[in-house]
């Protein structure tokens, strides 16, 4: 540990903060891992709420969870920090409109049911 004392402590020793390995890098790839496995997670959830019906509005969800999935792909290769965060931002929101997407396959399925 490093104990400096500097003039404007009143003489008390100073200690550096902790610094973490490996910073907020390996945060922000925890957070991509996750966030990528959610979405695996929903992609194959998304075939369950079309009502095993392969019409255009019941993929448009599966479609925007690809997108979404492509979108947080790019996050650990871009070289800025706001690249990545708009990026990630994107991802979340592409992520968001698939989740009422298939809520409202649900509604329709549930309600109306799927009609041949």
């Amino acid at each position: 540990m490093n104990l400096e004392q500097t003039p404007n402590t009143g003489g008390l020793p100073v200690v550096p903060p902790e610094q973490r390995p490996g910073g907020p890098v390996v945060d922000e790839m925890a957070r991509v891992k996750l966030f990528l496995g959610i979405q695996a997670f929903f992609l194959v959830v998304s075939v369950f709420t079309g009502g095993f019906q392969f019409k255009l509005w019941s993929m448009v969800d599966t479609a925007l969870l690809i997108q979404s999935i492509g979108v947080t792909g790019l996050v650990p290769v871009l070289d800025e920090a706001s690249c990545r965060r708009f990026a990630f931002r994107v991802a979340v929101v592409l992520y968001l409109l698939a989740l009422v997407d298939m809520g409202v396959n649900v509604l329709i399925s549930g309600v109306v049911g799927w009609k041949t």
